[in-house]
């Protein structure tokens, strides 16, 4: 009986030793960790009955990549390859092939994970397939963009800037919306990563952001998180969800809608603690990944102590007191013992080892509905992270203790949802489809309207029909003089000169106007004074001619031939003499104008002899009407073999060949004034070759 009792008294003072020293752990104030430990309530556990029944769907799983990646986390797939970030800071794509290729890194080089802090953490990253960019949370190192093609890196949101008074240190994970804009958590703000068992013993700290990509500016959108870890959007980006870890649950935000701003519970009770949370493809709901799973015959710690804040706190309280001393050890003597220490005690590995037997996954609705369960038991499958099914195969993640991806068959229900896709996003698509072939019916309306054009620039024949109806008139009237001309040529040489002269001022300003429609087509003003040359029976209008259109040269010579076979051989001589190098004195100075000038200036001439030689059809001379018959078809021939020669020649018989003619002396007499002709440079007076 006396080693009985003496053992019981043994007993009673170790409990009472260990109360005392609890106590003053407890009781005795501004001991770390500096934070707040109250009573927490949980929802209760749903029950493992129905889509939650346990099962062994995942055990037996294949390592691979075994000793090639150290702790994969979270997945993302693109381009067919699959990209997980690693234990030791770098995030990198594996192949069906077996090989590992970096992609980037966002910490420093270090020497092993209990570096961790200085290697970097990326526990969540999104690829922009877009914009071929990657924006990384990266535990230690915040926020950061990277362009996958240049692996250029921009900072977003930085560790060691407060957010709203308080510094985040625990960036867990990141969701991209269709705006451009990310959604962010912060673990905690009073522990980092390598101290994150005692973010799950104090009180909730955790906090979900909105990061503005155009003003660079994060903006707290709920507070006091349990451990804040996986994000995800919903499929027409109207709420958030948000895991939060240490209370066993899902939060739902909304952002959007007639309950902006606004959260509630999106799913309570689950049976362990939920880690990354990934939309199905199909788009019918959610897959939560479990890291610890417990049941009945596996409580959890941590559950059971969050009613309980004394012990929590007695807990953090001593654990961080055994750490404290061996972090000073470490600073001032660096050992791979002082820093293995201080690494294990809060980091979650060291936890996790007490906490292995369970692991799974749950599939769940938009509507928070658990769909099926799938659980892992025999300890192939430390842990769930996340899980992606590629091929049939079910890959899995794990953040701790884990040196491989852990595959499975897939389940029925996760191939499908992986492989079809979502209909949210169909619709879109399906809506875009009939505007598609309305875009060939436009094309199809556009033609016909190209073709409208083409027709309408066609008809600048129209535009040369006025030009072409100018000439026939003239050509008309002109057949009508040649009747009159044999009465009326001699007159027209003298008398009507002064006069046209008048007129031309005249007639020049309003021809303008007629001539700025054929502006196009200049040729066919020229034929205007070849009608001039057979009014007045003159040469110096032939001479133009050879510079003006063919067409109408060719009418005259029709017109001109029936009379030339009787007089060629006498009118050789009469070329030479007075009658035509008259008038080619009066108009030579207009071919050496510009020839478009000249052109204009010939057919208002040509006018205005036309009117002349109507009223000089008083006195007729035989002889004169012969010469002028005669003259024309002599130099007829001559126009197609060169205009220069044409143009030459006339100018050599004014200054040379003296002017004869023979006048009525019923007739006008010429006056003494001097001629006035218009030039290209203005109108200019020469003297009267005829006095």
């Amino acid at each position: 009986m006396g080693i009985i009792v003496g053992i019981i008294k043994r007993i009673l003072k170790l409990v009472l030793y260990g109360a005392l020293f609890a106590a003053f752990i407890v009781l005795i104030p501004n001991l770390p960790p500096y934070t707040k430990f109250t009573r927490i309530e949980l929802e209760p556990t749903q029950a493992l009955v129905g889509p939650l029944a346990p099962n062994d769907v995942l055990n037996n799983a294949e390592a691979l990549f075994k000793d090639k990646l150290l702790g994969p986390e979270v997945f993302q797939i693109w381009n067919g390859e699959i990209y997980t970030g690693l234990a030791t800071g770098e995030i990198v794509k594996v192949s069906p092939g077996g090989h590992v290729t970096f992609v980037t890194k966002i910490g420093q080089p270090c020497t092993s994970t209990l570096q961790e802090h200085i290697c970097g953490r990326p526990l969540g990253f999104v690829i922009d397939e877009k914009n071929k960019l990657l924006y990384v949370a990266d535990a230690y190192y915040g926020i950061w963009k990277v362009n996958l093609v240049t692996d250029k890196k921009q900072l977003l949101v930085s560790p060691r800037v407060p957010i709203d008074g308080r510094i985040p240190k625990l960036f867990n994970s990141v969701a991209l919306d269709k705006n451009g804009n990310l959604y962010w958590t912060d673990s905690s703000t009073d522990f980092q990563l390598k101290d994150g068992a005692f973010a799950a013993l104090v009180d909730p700290t955790g906090r979900l952001f909105h990061y503005d990509a155009a003003k660079n500016v994060s903006k707290v959108l709920l507070d006091d998180i349990w451990f804040a870890n996986g994000v995800l959007l919903s499929p027409d980006n109207d709420y958030v969800l948000v895991a939060e870890s240490s209370r066993f649950r899902i939060i739902k935000y909304y952002i959007d809608g007639p309950k902006k701003g606004t959260s509630e519970v999106f799913v309570a009770g689950l049976p362990g603690t939920p880690d990354v949370l990934r939309a199905l493809p199909d788009g019918s709901g959610v897959l939560v990944s479990l890291y610890v799973a417990f049941d009945h015959e596996r409580p959890l710690i941590t559950k059971t102590m969050a009613a309980a804040p004394l012990a929590r706190k007695f807990v953090a309280r001593l654990a961080r007191l055994i750490e404290i001393p061996f972090e000073f050890l470490q600073s001032q003597f660096p050992n791979y013992i002082f820093e293995n220490i201080v690494y294990q005690i809060g980091n979650f590995g060291s936890t996790g080892m007490i906490t292995i037997g369970k692991t799974g996954l749950v599939q769940m609705d938009w509507n928070g509905n658990i769909v099926a369960s799938y659980y892992n038991t025999d300890g192939s499958l430390l842990h769930i992270s996340d899980a992606i099914v590629v091929k049939d195969k079910l890959y899995t993640g794990c953040p701790h203790l884990q040196n491989y991806i852990g595959v499975v068959p897939a389940p029925p229900q996760l191939i499908k949802a992986f492989t079809k896709k979502a209909p949210v996003r169909d619709q879109p698509k399906v809506e875009s489809k009939p505007q598609e072939p309305n875009k060939p019916k436009v094309e199809q309306k556009a033609i016909p309207k190209n073709d409208k054009p083409v027709k309408q620039t066609t008809p600048p024949t129209t535009t040369q029909k006025p030009t072409t109806k100018v000439p026939k008139e003239e050509v008309k009237q002109n057949t009508v003089d040649k009747k009159v001309d044999p009465k009326s040529v001699p007159k027209q040489k003298e008398e009507p000169k002064p006069k046209a002269q008048a007129e031309v001022r005249k007639e020049a300003k309003a021809i303008p106007k007629q001539e700025e429609k054929p502006k196009v087509i200049p040729k066919e003003a020229k034929p205007e004074p070849k009608v001039v040359a057979k009014d007045t029976n003159t040469k110096p209008k032939v001479a133009p001619q050879a510079e003006a259109k063919p067409k109408t040269a060719q009418k005259e010579d029709n017109l001109q031939a029936k009379a030339t076979p009787q007089t060629k051989p006498a009118d050789k001589n009469q070329e030479s003499q007075g009658k035509p190098a008259k008038v080619t004195e009066n108009k030579i100075p207009k071919t050496n104008d510009v020839k478009p000038e000249a052109s204009k200036k010939e057919s208002v001439q040509s006018k205005v002899t036309d009117q002349a030689g109507a009223k000089a059809t008083k006195a007729p001379e035989a002889k004169s009407q012969a010469q002028n018959v005669n003259t024309k078809p002599a130099t007829d021939p001559k126009k197609p073999k060169n205009k220069a020669e044409e143009t030459k020649k006339p100018k050599a018989e004014s200054k040379t060949i003296p002017i004869v003619e023979h006048i009525p002396s019923d007739t006008a007499k010429p006056t003494k004034e001097k001629l006035k002709v218009i030039k290209k440079s203005g109108p200019q007076e020469i003297p009267n070759p005829n006095l």
